[in-house]
């Protein structure tokens, strides 16, 4: 094949040549399983809590157990949970901007 041919595998690659094509590194996508990670063991952890089962039966429209034997401190707890790796991939994103913005001035 030569360099006019317009068959060239390289250009059936490239569709527009000045747009770049997302990219993300090791870094992130290990940062998004960890993410992910505490996440879902916080959902599991709130699904054995009895007043987060009782909140999920009446979203559902189930009936409510009979037993309540929740408080109010175990639902903060799992609200905390639920949020805490939200709020730490927003403070490391705000600190990855900031930080980079500081190296390219």
């Amino acid at each position: 094949m030569t360099e006019a041919d317009p068959a060239s595998p390289s250009d059936a690659r490239t569709s527009s040549p000045g747009v770049p094509r997302p990219q993300v590194s090791i870094a992130i996508s290990l940062l998004l399983v960890l993410i992910s990670a505490l996440f879902l063991a916080g959902l599991f952890s709130a699904s054995r809590v009895p007043s987060v089962q009782t909140d999920i039966a009446i979203w559902v429209g189930a009936p409510p157990p009979e037993d309540e034997s929740g408080s109010l401190s175990q639902v903060l707890f799992i609200m905390f949970t639920f949020t805490s790796p939200l709020v730490i991939a927003m403070t490391l994103s705000l600190v990855m901007s900031v930080w980079n913005k500081i190296t390219r001035t």
